[in-house]
């Protein structure tokens, strides 16, 4: 059977870019918990179609962590390291060979080491991509990575050759990856929904407090006299 025949972006092709497709393409099997697509890092040039199984998102929140002079907690979302392919990992590089040989002795020897930062990192599970889900057309992946939930079956097909015209009618995948962005929140959205998420659990911890800490003579009940099945329920809320 076609395995292009799943997916619509392919109704179009006709049988000479099905049999180039395959002697391109690469047929991999993730087993659970596997790291499937990693940003900066092989194969970031591929485009993934999912075949089977269920595969997620999950994005990293690197920030710094102070504490003021009234003992409150900062976060500060520190910056990300854009996505790189091959190309741009290359001008780089060369860029940087090309810094290292214009220091001078006197530039190298005066340089001061700088103060190391402490970064804290949170991992926030984003989205979720099963049967027929397509993912690594170029859509931002900062600090993003995609890891198989179970045995997962992906077709990896090389970028620059569906970016072609005859492969890309309509401008198919340019369109993918704007839905794609479109779709799932930003590292700015994240970082502020774990702000406002801080500031519910302590919310909730002061008014937890209120009800069992104070007029402890006066009244006697405690957490554990809540019933199990609340508890078990509510679980997190008693932790």
């Amino acid at each position: 059977m076609d395995i292009t025949a799943r997916f619509q972006y392919f109704n179009h092709w006709t049988d000479q870019q099905r049999r180039e497709c395959f002697a391109r393409a690469k047929l991999r099997q993730f087993e659970p918990e596997e790291t499937i697509f990693v940003e900066g890092r092989a194969p970031i040039n591929f485009v993934h179609l999912v075949l089977s199984g269920k595969c997620m998102v999950l994005q990293c929140l690197k920030m710094t962590k102070s504490i003021t002079k009234n003992g409150t907690i900062k976060y500060r979302l520190a910056s990300a390291h854009p996505i790189e392919d091959e190309i741009t990992q290359l001008h780089r590089r060369r860029s940087s060979r090309m810094v290292d040989l214009e220091r001078t002795p006197m530039m190298t020897t005066s340089k001061q080491p700088s103060q190391s930062v402490k970064y804290e990192y949170h991992f926030v599970d984003v989205a979720s991509y099963a049967c027929g889900s397509v993912f690594g057309v170029g859509e931002h992946m900062d600090d993003r990575t995609v890891v198989a939930r179970g045995r997962v079956q992906c077709l990896m097909i090389p970028r620059y050759w569906l970016m072609q015209k005859s492969q890309n009618v309509n401008n198919v995948w340019s369109r993918i990856r704007i839905f794609l962005e479109q779709q799932q929140p930003s590292r700015e959205q994240l970082f502020e929904w774990f702000l406002n998420e801080l500031h519910w659990q302590k919310y909730r911890r002061k008014l937890r407090t209120s009800f069992t800490g104070r007029h402890v003579m006066a009244n006697k009940t405690g957490i554990w006299d809540v019933p199990l099945l609340c508890r078990i329920e509510q679980g997190d809320v008693f932790s």
